[in-house]
């Protein structure tokens, strides 16, 4: 209980004449029956994996039999920067859509700006929220705190992305929500095999010009199969990539 609400009590209890209670009264016992309604917070499950392992066909699934099944209401959120897919849609690797809001990579905060606008439309509330290639919210653009900001407002979370980019290096926010998975049953690792050997490969393997794209090359580059193919760490090449200190 904050500073205020113990004044309140106080006063109040102070403020009683004739068996009723003082305005400050009633605002406690109001402030008491909002926290006792409040919900509780939502369950999160994270997607993760390499390029070409259908993350975002696993998250589509999870999404149809929620709807279909679970009878839930869902929204979905991709980051703008994800060009692969139309404007407010996502799509799979094998090329099925469903509808999406696209939000700023450098932004998230506006998701929950949407979520509000569009549950005043509906009169409802949503039960969950589905974020898709999370990898694009930069670790400071703050979308840690959004998702977790969503779980605290009672929503469930299903987040799908990129675990590491071409350079073997963390890529985004995706390994940031590991911090909100409470055991390892609320996080899926989903590698495809590697397009060399047909090991399995967790690490995207970017090609320009026919030859593996060097270190020094920009993290973000949006592409598929024509840009990107999956490695193992025995077949990954990375030119100029930096020799730790022996």
């Amino acid at each position: 209980m904050t500073l205020e609400l113990r004044w309140v009590r106080v006063f109040s209890t102070r403020e009683r004449m004739g068996g009723q209670q003082t305005l400050s009264a009633v605002v406690e016992n109001r402030s008491l029956q909002e926290r006792e309604e409040r919900m509780p917070r939502g369950e999160f499950k994270l997607i993760i994996g390499n390029m070409f392992g259908n993350k975002t066909g696993r998250l589509m699934l999870e999404v149809e039999t929620l709807r279909q099944f679970g009878r839930k209401r869902i929204l979905i959120f991709k980051p703008d920067i994800d060009t692969r897919s139309d404007t407010g849609y996502i799509k799979d690797y094998h090329g099925k859509m469903m509808d999406a809001v696209d939000v700023p990579a450098r932004d998230p905060w506006q998701m929950l700006r949407v979520v509000r606008e569009k549950e005043s439309e509906m009169g409802c509330r949503y039960h969950l929220i589905a974020v898709d290639e999370v990898q694009f919210f930069p670790t400071d653009s703050g979308f840690f705190l959004v998702i977790d900001e969503l779980l605290d407002r009672g929503y469930d979370v299903i987040a799908a992305g990129l675990a590491l980019d071409f350079k073997r290096e963390p890529f985004g926010s995706t390994l940031l929500l590991f911090g909100l998975c409470k055991s390892g049953h609320d996080c899926m690792w989903l590698n495809p095999l590697c397009a060399r050997c047909g090991r399995p490969a967790p690490l995207p393997q970017r090609i320009l010009d026919g030859k593996p794209a060097p270190y020094n090359a920009p993290q973000v580059q949006v592409g598929g199969k024509e840009t990107y193919e999956p490695r193992c760490y025995d077949c990954h090449e990375l030119p100029g990539r930096p020799i730790p200190p022996r």
